[in-house]
């Protein structure tokens, strides 16, 4: 059950909102914490690597990291990254998953973390709201959907240049169908062995990729009208509801932001 805010639980001495910023192909080194990780960009994409899995996190998603579990990260994109690790005692692990996993991120979320880095620069002037939006935060980590991987990866010999071309942007003006098409496999059996390695739909697992790119041109200050048309979208409406369905949020306030 979620914890509740009362007198003998204080919050700041159980979850530790800090802020990072790195450049590009920067690396934060092999670690784990007796504490549990929730790591997210709010700015940039990064690419962390947990035991032998790698996961990709946008900044739609975070990962939840259990406690004792050895981890790394590296920067992957052109501009800087803002990066927010979470951590969260042990004690408030219990009502949290016990293996990693990715987890949706609302728009809502960022704005707690947002105003949670406010009260910290100006030395948390109100300790009992300081409370509270530490309290909200964990509901909302407590209660996100969540996923094994955002855009997971396979090293099955036919599935592997699949996905390499589903991911490559040349390719996204094209159909599903089209880019099957230059591949010695049936459509049938493409998405049969996608569902079974992947556990994901192959439109599916091709949409994410979409999305962790049109979020890079985003931040790089493409129009939302170029961004549709590079991801095969003649009008630009399109494009924005596709986007809006797997980030909570238009284009352009992610660009904004």
């Amino acid at each position: 059950m979620p914890f509740k805010l009362n007198h003998n639980l204080q919050f700041d001495t159980m979850i530790s909102v800090e802020e990072f910023f790195y450049k590009k192909d920067d690396v934060v080194t092999p670690h784990s914490n007796l504490w549990g990780d929730f790591n997210l960009s709010l700015n940039g994409t990064l690419e962390l690597k947990v035991a032998d899995q790698t996961y990709l996190s946008p900044p739609s998603y975070g990962l939840w990291i259990p406690p004792q579990t050895e981890h790394c990260c590296t920067a992957l994109d052109d501009q800087r990254t803002h990066y927010i690790c979470i951590r969260i005692h042990p004690d408030l692990c219990q009502s949290l998953p016990q293996t990693t996993k990715t987890l949706n991120i609302r728009a809502f979320f960022r704005q707690t973390i947002e105003e949670i880095l406010d009260q910290q620069k100006q030395n948390i002037p109100s300790h009992t709201y300081y409370q509270h939006l530490l309290q909200l935060l964990l509901d909302q980590i407590q209660n996100s959907s969540c996923y094994e991987h955002y855009l997971p990866q396979s090293e099955h010999p036919i599935l592997k240049p699949i996905l390499q071309d589903l991911s490559n942007p040349i390719f996204f003006a094209k159909s599903l169908h089209e880019v099957l098409n230059t591949f010695q496999i049936t459509e049938r059996h493409a998405l049969r062995l996608c569902q079974e390695q992947l556990k994901l739909p192959l439109s599916e697992w091709r949409n994410r990729a979409k999305i962790i790119y049109a979020i890079s041109l985003l931040q790089r200050g493409y129009s939302v009208k170029k961004i549709g048309l590079e991801l095969g979208y003649q009008h630009s409406s399109s494009f924005i509801e596709f986007f809006k369905r797997y980030t909570g949020q238009p284009p352009a306030q992610v660009r904004n932001t």
